[in-house]
Order: structure tokens, then sequence, then C-alpha cells
């Protein structure tokens, strides 16, 4: 695959709205997923299917901490940062608006949320054997469920996609989300004309993995009133897939109620439509309908491929995905990365000779006289002597000084657990001080608690 044939664009402005437990004020893609920031994962995705260059958009305030933080990192791939106002309220959509000139042929676009390990190439080939305008990545969901949050007892609720495939063609007839839709669902029939079998999946995760035609940002950017990508803009797209060419083309009319109705609003306007393209469409191998018209008219296709089942893909964007990534990621690495990476970084400091199976982020310092079993330590943290840690997540900059026994916690950034303390099944909210000698159970300790609502009339 070369450079010129597509680009890639990773979102990585998310506020991380999801993880308020351990976010605190950092940037989401940069949350410690092993020895790597989050954003690490999706950009060696890309560098492994052989780009060299990549977009990331960040906000603006962010994008120095993110590039200090890439540099640490194994990468060999050219970033180009994209930056949007940090005051502004850009949804995915309006991002890519933003960077609208940066476009310049097909183009893929990641979300930095995603960790897995799975080939882009059968996406990538399903979108090329079929001229496509959007083909996406599907996973099996369930990738948290076996694991138990800490902190008081709350029931979680995993978002949920409602997707139709059609399972011969693999042609996406809809997706929406679970929340959406009522108690039953409808489908239109002309959903079913002429596409045969329609599979119905409701426990499928869209990767925010997609692979786009560069008409497509070009329709995009036309839409000004579309703010978000997965929410708006794909059901939009694929719902645009029944749209037919006029015979003759139509010059700009006037609606019924006095609006201008103009060419450029039109989805068709976009996709290329030349002789030499409608000869390839037609003699094409890959059209499945060569006895009939092309696609049975469709000029606007979208495609969904499904990941292998032993494929590991999760989207780290709540804190029991967060959780179960750390959690999993020693027993799943090779998979991962393969033996290229170590999972205690090059720059981690560790002293402990009483360690099982753990994950040691660059810089941080894990003395001596410490016992510590099953756990993540992002960077520059510091573990001091006589410390117990097991089954627990140590995220950046957190501190825990002498004599703690901390058991199936979530030590959130920049937090601080003093001297004495024992905590089991905790998450300690980013920045939060823990007093000297607490001994604590099933509790989130949290900055947030000292601060009273007050609603002003």
């Amino acid at each position: 695959m070369t450079n010129s044939e597509f680009q890639a664009v990773v979102l990585a402005a998310g506020r991380g709205t999801r993880l308020p437990e351990v976010l605190g004020d950092a940037p989401k893609c940069l949350l410690p997923v092993g020895p790597f920031p989050l954003l690490w994962y999706p950009l060696n995705m890309l560098q492994q299917h052989n780009f060299s260059e990549v977009i990331v958009v960040v906000l603006e305030q962010e994008k120095l901490e993110i590039q200090l933080a890439l540099e640490n990192t194994p990468l060999k791939l050219k970033v180009d940062y994209a930056t949007i106002p940090s005051d502004s309220d850009f949804g995915t959509a309006d991002s890519l608006r933003y960077i609208y000139d940066k476009i310049k042929s097909d183009f893929l676009v990641v979300s930095c949320d995603i960790v897995s390990n799975v080939s882009l190439y059968p996406l990538i080939n399903k979108f090329r054997e079929h001229d496509a305008a959007l083909a996406l990545l599907l996973f099996k969901s369930g990738f948290e469920s076996d694991v138990v949050m800490p902190g008081p007892k709350t029931k979680h609720k995993p978002e949920r996609d409602v997707i139709g495939v059609h399972s011969a063609t693999q042609r996406l007839a809809f997706l929406t989300a679970a929340s959406d839709c009522e108690d039953t669902l409808n489908i239109q029939r002309h959903l079913l004309k002429n596409k045969g079998q329609l599979d119905v999946y409701s426990r499928l995760l869209d990767a925010h993995i997609y692979v786009l035609k560069k008409w497509v940002i070009n329709y995009l950017h036309r839409k000004e009133n579309i703010s978000t990508f997965k929410g708006e803009f794909l059901p939009h797209l694929i719902k645009k897939q029944h749209a037919k060419r006029a015979a003759k083309a139509i010059q700009d009319t006037t609606s019924e109620v006095g609006l201008v109705t103009k060419l450029e609003d039109n989805v068709l306007h976009y996709v290329p439509h030349t002789a030499l393209d409608q000869k390839i469409t037609q003699t094409s191998l890959f059209n499945q309908s060569l006895s009939h018209v092309p696609y049975h008219g469709d000029v606007v296709r979208c495609y969904a491929v499904q990941a292998p089942k032993d494929a590991i893909g999760v989207r780290v964007n709540s804190t029991l995905s967060f959780l179960a990534i750390n959690r999993k990621l020693a027993s799943i690495w090779n998979e991962m990365c393969g033996e290229a990476h170590p999972l205690i970084a090059a720059g981690a400091l560790v002293k402990s000779t009483q360690t099982k199976d753990i994950i040691a982020a660059d810089n941080a310092k894990l003395s001596e006289k410490t016992s510590l079993n099953y756990s993540v330590f992002g960077p520059n943290c510091v573990i001091n002597p006589k410390n117990i840690v097991s089954n627990s997540l140590v995220m950046s900059n957190a501190i825990v000084e002498e004599g703690c026994n901390i058991d199936n916690c979530i030590v959130g950034h920049r937090a601080h657990v003093k001297k004495g303390s024992v905590l089991k099944n905790c998450i300690i909210g980013p920045n939060y001080v823990v007093d000297e000698g607490t001994k604590s159970q099933a509790m989130h300790l949290s900055n947030a608690d000292q601060y009273m609502e007050i609603d002003i009339q």
C-alpha cells in the first residue's frame, strides 16, 4: 500500500467525558495503557500497515504535551499535528471539516482510543473492490464483560449499536445507537429489495476505523449542520446509498417553500461519474450483479467488515474499558505488539525484586523493598519502599508513600497516597490526596466531593 493511495487521520481531540473517575485535566489520548499512552496504539497500528505519515487532530492547548509524550515512544511515523481551538465545541465531523484542506486523497479515519491487533488489509481491500464510499470495521463486543470495577457497586450499561448488514455482500444497510430504538425495530422494505438476507446485530462494536473516498469529505465540508461523524454523518451517508442519478442533468430548482435547492446539496454531485468510471463498474468482477445494472444502480456504496473472532479490539472510551485493557494487556502483549516492545519501558527505574506480571511506563520509579504484582505503573509515577501493590493501576505522576497496601485499585493521575494507607477496591480520583493512615474499601475518593452544587435562579 502506497502513501499516495491513502492518507490517515487520527482524531485525538476528545475531552474524555466518559472517563471522569480517572482523567482529570490530562488529555484523553495520553491515558496510560501499559507502557505507552493510548494514542500510541492506533499510530503503531498504522505504522505496521506501512503508513509513514499521519495527521493527528488535537486541541491546541494540548499539542505540546502530546508531542512530548509521543517523542518518548518508539514511533517512526511523521506526525502532522492539526490543532483545533481549545475553546471550541467541535464534534468529530466539525474536526474533519476543519482539516478539509489537508485531505488530498482517499483516507482512513481512526479514533485515538482504539487498541487492536487486527489487520486493516481486508477492510481496505473491500473498499477497493467495490469502489466504496465507506468501509468500516466491526469487532465483537464484550472485551470488558468479565472485569469488575473497583469503587462503589454500580451497574455498567455498555453502549450498543444496532447494525444491519446484508450477509451476501457485506453492504451496510443501517447503523444506529440502540438507545435511539424503541422496543421494536422497524426495517423499511427498500432495505430488503434486491439485496437478499439482512442480518441485524446488536453485539458488534463499531471500531471507529473508517476508509473513505476523497469526495466524502468534499460532501461533508458542504454539510455544515452536521457536527458528529458517528452519530449524524454516518447514518446520513448510509441512507444516501439509495439515491439514484437522474437520466438528465437537473438544474438548481426552487422548492415548494421557496428555498433554492442547489446541486451542491445532492450527494451525487460529488461522486465521480465519468464514462471511464461507469465502464470500470460495469466490467468489474466485484459488482456482484453482472447480469443486471451494476450494484442495482447504487453509486454510493457502504460496507461493513467484521474482524476475525480471535482478533483483539477494544475502544478505551470508558473507565471500565480503560481498566480492562490494562488488566489484560500483559497476557495479550505478544499478540498485540510481539517482542519488539518490552512491557518495562527502557526509561523505567525498577529496583523492586519482588514483582510478577507488572508493566512500567517511561520514568516510572518503583523502589526496593516493595511487592508489586499484576499491576500497571504509568509514566513518572513513584512507588516508595515498603509498599504492597496488587491488581492495581497507578496512573501518571501519582505518588505512593511508604507503608501502604493497595489492592484492586485505580490510583488517578497526580493522586498522592500518604504513608500507612490501606486501600482495597477503591478508585482514587485525579489530584486527590489520601490522608495518612487511611483505611478504605470499595470507595471512590475524589475532589469532586469537596464542592457543593448551587442552583442560581
